[in-house]
């Protein structure tokens, strides 16, 4: 879809760690589920997640609107492409 944005080594940092967080704590629950814990402590684990995978998403929103999008602002044919893309996207996370 559309027009990508390059990151900094700055702002690809941080998103990986929150992926490998994601994953640590992904493969933490693989564990708990071999281990035979308790369904509650599984939950809990996984609600921390969703929690983190959320922030990630949360993240990753905040940059495509504050770069992506405010940089297409000043380019009219570009602007009219990011907000479909906006709008695919809300649309889909609604759905």
């Amino acid at each position: 879809m559309g027009i990508f944005m390059e990151r900094d080594c700055h702002q690809v940092v941080p998103l990986r760690g929150r992926l490998n967080k994601i994953i640590g704590q992904l493969q933490g629950v693989g564990r708990m589920i071999e281990e035979n814990r308790d369904c509650p402590e599984i939950l809990h684990t996984l609600s921390a997640v969703h929690s983190a995978l959320r922030g990630l998403e949360a993240k990753l929103l905040e940059d495509h609107l504050r770069h992506c999008v405010c940089e297409a602002a000043a380019k009219p044919d570009q602007l009219e492409r990011r907000l479909e893309e906006m709008i695919a996207l809300y649309k889909r996370r609604l759905a």
